[in-house]
């Protein structure tokens, strides 16, 4: 198989041109056929969704950081310029594969380095409690960034021919720290061979590939009725092992339960209140646990809402009626010995 080098002739999709992206491998579906996918998708749920068979349905905690993103959009860019010590030369190009008309990659900006020469960039935009060593973010300037941007990065330089490019991670609103990610053709290669197989020998011929994830299990089977199957040792060993890990994880449930009524009811003692405390009686939200006179832990208050859905569906039922989503699952249930 080949690389497109440097001077690879790039196809550009218009920007008013409809892309749609189940024609396309794009830099997170790369990830995901390599197993290294973010939000759980896998080689399985890229398919379904690239054959039409499944439309992805955005949860709204990823709805709301594509939102923020896209509004964020602009003031990162004039950022970026400010901060970024080289030309930028555009941003947010979408390109075809020169070799692979089902590839498709988007640059967020490209900068043109020191001999001239036009190299790609990347902007994340990270909550500041997702970022860190334990994400995947090392030191500015390194190339240790998280391993499902590491395969968008080298989709990217790859399509290009690029050598170079640089990640700008965007954390909180004001903190842009910049990376370095060289491309590195055997990984570009063994990508590029997997998603061009998975192409051809699976979207292109409607054949799955494995499910590799629970998730992706419950996604194959949902849809058929059950029948019985005969399981071997080896499974019934991994059911009686699911069986006692679900006792254990009850077991500790209760535990936490009885635990907590312990620690908790000596701090309401030791506040001196009643066993039906009035408002008025409430101490200031001081809950600090002490040890030796040394804070050890707090029990803060904390404020929170839920929706009352036993009166919404009393009295508005024609919204729940509207807005319910009916799904399925399964469930191990094992019956208790005789």
């Amino acid at each position: 198989m080949n690389l497109p080098g440097p001077d690879v002739v790039l196809k550009v999709i218009p920007e008013d041109a409809t892309y749609d992206r189940t024609k396309y491998i794009g830099g997170s579906n790369a990830a995901a056929i390599m197993g290294l996918g973010a939000y759980e998708h896998t080689p399985l749920s890229t398919y379904l969704q690239k054959t039409g068979q499944v439309v992805e349905e955005m949860d709204e905690k990823k709805r709301l950081f594509l939102n923020r993103r896209k509004r964020w959009e602009g003031p990162i860019i004039e950022m970026l310029r400010e901060e970024f010590d080289a030309e930028i030369v555009a941003v947010n190009r979408r390109y075809v594969d020169s070799l692979y008309n089902f590839m498709a990659a988007e640059i967020d900006f490209e900068w043109r380095d020191a001999d001239g020469t036009i190299q790609n960039g990347e902007i994340k935009t990270v909550s500041p409690f997702n970022f860190g060593e334990r994400a995947g973010w090392g030191e500015a300037g390194t190339d240790e960034i998280p391993v499902h941007y590491a395969c968008q990065v080298m989709h990217g330089l790859g399509l290009t021919g690029r050598r170079t490019c640089i990640v700008a991670a965007l954390v909180g609103l004001d903190n842009m720290i910049f990376y370095r990610v060289e491309r590195d053709d055997a990984t570009i290669l063994e990508m590029r061979t997997r998603c061009v197989n998975f192409w051809r020998l699976n979207v292109e011929k409607l054949i799955p590939p494995e499910p590799v994830s629970l998730a992706d299990v419950m996604k194959l089977t949902l849809k058929m009725n059950g029948k019985p199957v005969e399981i071997t040792e080896e499974i019934k060993a991994k059911v009686d092992q699911l069986a006692s890990i679900r006792a254990q994880y009850k077991s500790m449930e209760f535990a936490e339960e009885t635990i907590g009524f312990e620690v908790f009811n000596f701090v309401r003692k030791a506040w001196g209140l009643p066993a039906a405390a009035e408002p008025k009686d409430l101490p200031p939200d001081n809950a600090i646990l002490l040890l030796d006179g040394v804070k050890y832990a707090t029990w803060n208050r904390q404020r929170g809402a839920s929706l009352d859905q036993k009166r919404l569906k009393d009295e508005k039922p024609e919204i729940i009626k509207a807005y319910q989503r009916e799904y399925f699952f399964r469930t191990l249930r094992i019956p208790k010995s005789k």
